[in-house]
């Protein structure tokens, strides 16, 4: 009888730290996995971080990229590969700095941000950016049909985090853009500090 007893007693034990080890793994997976909201926090973090001029325009603009990817950017091939070799050129003597060689967009980081200095410096060609950059402009990228939902969601986690972004003019603005899921220009504060020359690749992580 005592042995019955025992045998149950060891199998509560069982189960109670298979419960607990289970709990424990979970958890140790949700804190590894952000939520959405989480990661919006931290791309709008980032962004005040990194780049201090930045407005809601370039919110919006960064998370446009990430959901759409280049699409927009492509309606025309040949006149895409000339104007891209007319901005090499143009930008050859200019410090580009301001922006990372390799930046991601939005918060899930579908797609990265090629800094231009990649071609001048040797790293890449002007074929090889301009053959991803294609890829990235696949009419089968868009994330989804609910651009719209998705900017006013961000826009309210990103006007918390930080309120200077709000000017109700420009989130009317923006509202509109995202209703019709048109794109934005960078904002003139932000080419004028942070000399914006990039195109858009498929994240190759």
């Amino acid at each position: 009888m005592k042995k019955i007893h025992l045998n149950r007693a060891l199998a509560a034990k069982k189960k109670i730290f298979l419960f607990v080890y289970v709990a424990v793994v979970l958890a140790a997976c949700m804190a590894k996995k952000p939520t959405e909201e989480q990661a919006i926090r931290s791309m709008c973090e980032e962004i005040v971080q990194r780049y201090p001029q930045a407005t809601l325009q370039d919110v919006y603009k960064t998370c446009f990229q990430d959901f759409f990817g280049a699409e927009h950017l492509l309606s025309d091939t040949a006149a895409a590969h000339q104007y891209l070799k007319a901005e090499i050129a143009a930008t050859e003597a200019q410090d580009m700095s301001a922006m990372p060689v390799y930046e991601p967009t939005g918060f899930r980081h579908r797609f990265t941000r090629v800094n231009l200095s990649l071609v001048h410096s040797g790293e890449m060609s002007e074929d090889e950016l301009f053959a991803r950059f294609v890829e990235a402009a696949g009419t089968n990228n868009a994330f989804s049909d609910k651009w719209a939902e998705e900017w006013s969601r961000i826009e309210s986690i990103a006007l918390e985090v930080h309120p200077a972004w709000a000017d109700t003019a420009l989130q009317r603005e923006l509202q509109y853009a995202a209703s019709v899921q048109s794109p934005v220009r960078h904002s003139e504060t932000f080419r004028q500090t942070y000399h914006p020359h990039y195109r858009i690749i498929i994240n190759p992580n």
